[in-house]
């Protein structure tokens, strides 16, 4: 008797893509509760609301789990997470890095013919694609992607958009899974049995999921489905390693050498602070009796006592009076600092970016052209998703986004070699606007708005000067017009010249 074959998905094995009958999603009917241009994160009028709260993880869990990274990948993202929200030295490692980047782009058009290419179909297909750039703010939402990479390893992000509204919501990694690559981006997997946790949020997340969710309830097998490529981003920071790691996770463990050091320090401060007095009371050396009753002793002991304050100890004591200081070592006052320091060597960082004490600059020069490096792996991954989802929308005129390697830390060293390669009369005055921040299509609204609307430079005219003037205007006299004599090099220059015009 033959049995019926099943293909089951789990999230060890590719999952099942389960798309149904081809169907355009009409994104005016996407999301009736505020057509995509605003999304519902938390329900205030709910009191199911979900607490997020962090535990706090021993320096013992983080060599645990670093002994087998691949199996204990979400509790080292956990850990990630909460020393990020919980440590300002890892917070800021995390944004130094995050924040470098400007996302500055340029638009250019490839595999063209420019002998047969329709001009106004060109100009046509080139605001397309600005439009829809814009639309996008990739420079807010780039930053978010980073900032999630660098401290979780992969962002999973889902679109939503209408004509003049565009965000990317991030989703919830443990319920996520890189499935598959097309045109060398990664596509992932959800598991829907995420909505039988929250229902309240199937709503929420739009029509693409409630068809699938449906068909995870017809079918339990197909828990985990493909999502639409065409709505999802997906960016790993380490994509040599198939499972996720934070990126950083080799300096965890350092984090908890500094606040250790810390705890010590103020300790060693608390003692040397410090103070301990010693009451003697007189006795008879042949006898040993007390000279002094011991209540009455004690009676100035309890008065001594009351106005002390408190880094100053007591003792009642028939030995001589004496005081005690606890006094730290010297040596291990900068034993924070060698623990800070030895944090960021750790990260392939210098602590001069941090460290205002110190400067260096040949040598931060190179550092951090060397962490520049590592984001621009980064802008080259984002760049081709920008580059996939242009490709859905060219038509015969291609056109394809670059990303110019610009951080805040070479803009002006960039735009100094854009310009000096337009005066050199090099394809790169777009460049160069871009280089300082203006778009594409910031550039051509400023143009037509500066030259056509305003008329700037027909109505702002520079003030007269001798830089702007020539002798015959009323410019600089010479010396020669102030009756002055001229001197002897400037003569036979004069000279010269009127000898060559002869």
């Amino acid at each position: 008797m033959a049995t019926k074959k099943t293909n089951k998905s789990t999230p060890q094995n590719k999952p099942i893509s389960t798309t149904p009958p081809k169907k355009e999603f009409d994104l005016s009917n996407m999301l009736n509760f505020a057509k995509l241009s605003k999304l519902i994160l938390r329900d205030l009028e709910k009191n199911n609301k979900i607490q997020t709260f962090f535990s706090k993880y021993t320096k013992a869990d983080i060599i645990k789990y670093l002994k087998n990274p691949e199996l204990n990948a979400k509790q080292l993202r956990d850990i990630s997470i909460y020393l990020y929200n919980a440590s300002s030295h890892y917070k800021r490692l995390i944004l130094y890095f995050a924040r470098m980047l400007l996302f500055y782009y340029i638009v250019v058009p490839f595999r063209i013919d420019i002998e047969k290419v329709d001009k106004n179909k060109f100009k046509n297909q080139y605001k397309k694609i600005l439009d829809l750039l814009e639309n996008m703010n990739l420079q807010h939402e780039f930053i978010k992607i980073t900032t999630t990479i660098l401290r979780e390893d992969i962002f999973y992000g889902y679109e939503y958009s209408t004509k003049d509204s565009y965000f990317i919501q991030k989703l919830n990694p443990d319920y996520c899974q890189i499935s598959s690559i097309e045109d060398g981006c990664f596509n992932f997997a959800f598991d829907f049995n995420y909505f039988k946790t929250y229902p309240e949020k199937l709503k929420q997340y739009g029509e693409e999921f409630e068809e699938k969710y449906n068909i995870y309830k017809a079918n339990s097998e197909l828990r985990w489905q493909e999502l639409d490529s065409k709505r999802t981003i997906c960016i790993k920071m380490s994509e040599d390693i198939e499972f996720p790691v934070p990126f950083f996770v080799g300096v965890l463990e350092s984090l908890y050498d500094i606040e250790d050091f810390k705890a010590l320090k103020k300790a060693k401060t608390e003692i040397g602070n410090y103070k301990m007095l010693s009451l003697q009371i007189p006795f008879d050396k042949e006898t040993g009796d007390f000279l002094i009753d011991l209540d009455i002793a004690k009676e100035y002991y309890r008065q001594m006592g009351s106005v002390l304050p408190e880094n100053i100890g007591l003792v009642l004591s028939p030995m001589d009076i004496k005081d005690f200081d606890f006094e730290k070592d010297k040596a291990d006052q900068d034993n924070v600092s060698d623990a800070v320091r030895d944090y960021y060597s750790s990260a392939g960082v210098s602590d001069l970016l941090f460290n205002s004490e110190k400067s260096s600059s040949n040598s931060l020069k190179l550092s951090i052209d060397n962490d520049s490096s590592i984001m621009f792996a980064v802008l080259r991954s984002l760049e081709r998703w920008v580059n996939r989802k242009i490709k859905q929308e060219s038509g015969v005129i291609k056109f394809k986004c670059l990303f110019l390697d610009i951080t805040k830390y070479n803009q002006k060293e960039f735009y100094e070699n854009c310009l000096k390669g337009s005066q050199a009369s090099l394809p790169m005055k777009t460049m160069s606007c871009v280089s300082m921040g203006i778009s594409q299509s910031d550039m051509t609204g400023l143009n037509f708005l500066e030259t056509e609307i305003l008329e700037i430079q027909d109505k702002f005219i520079p003030l007269q000067s001798s830089h702007t003037q020539s002798a015959d205007d009323g410019g600089r006299p010479s010396n020669s017009d102030k009756d002055l004599p001229v001197e002897k090099g400037t003569e036979e220059q004069q000279e010269n010249g009127s000898n060559e015009d002869r």
